[in-house]
């Protein structure tokens, strides 16, 4: 069973290796065309998904509980990165900080539910994070989770290649992010 994980993670990793290269192209070529940058665009849709509240997606949470109801998963690609953004109610976007985004993906129901799989398996991590007052990208070569709560946003770092070669144990919330990046792809097509 290990062995089909691992090769869904690589085989994972190849499709997105292969359309951010494709975005990384495509915007190299607009460039040429137009000098405006999509970089702040990019960091407007983080900090926005970042600062979402609980009262904004209408949730009601108990006080004296810490509940997940958001994820913003930022991968780096070799210097691009990836920004995975879920929320509880089924809202999912993917970004690259090169410009490109798939957004509404959560107006597809398979997306919606992958969406808010990813963000209650989040839940289980919790306790591996630590509070942050800073959303900071992340270091090359690593994954960020960001979770939002009520109480605030906790995060953690993991290298990629611990995720790789299976001993991290942020793998399974990276597995699920997967599912819902291959599922926003679908989207995209």
């Amino acid at each position: 069973m290990t062995y089909i994980y691992i090769l869904a993670l690589l085989l994972h990793v190849g499709i997105l290796v292969f359309f951010v290269r494709r975005s990384i192209a495509k915007n190299s070529r607009q460039k040429k065309v137009s000098k405006h940058t999509n970089v702040s665009t990019y960091e407007q849709t983080r900090n926005s998904a970042l600062s979402v509240t609980p009262d904004q997606l209408g949730l009601n949470i108990p006080q004296g509980t810490i509940k997940v109801y958001g994820v913003v998963m930022d991968w780096d690609m070799s210097g691009t990165i990836l920004t995975l953004i879920a929320y509880i109610n089924g809202a999912a976007n993917a970004v690259l900080s090169s410009g490109a985004a798939v957004v509404g993906g959560g107006k597809n129901p398979a997306v919606a539910e992958e969406a808010s799989e990813f963000v209650l398996v989040a839940q289980n991590y919790i306790n591996k994070t630590l509070h942050v007052t800073t959303t900071s990208l992340p270091a090359p070569g690593t994954v960020r989770f960001n979770l939002l709560t009520n109480q605030g946003v906790f995060g953690a770092q993991e290298l990629l290649s611990a995720i790789n070669d299976n001993s991290s144990p942020w793998i399974g919330l990276f597995f699920r992010g997967s599912m819902l990046l291959d599922e926003i792809k679908k989207t995209a097509t």
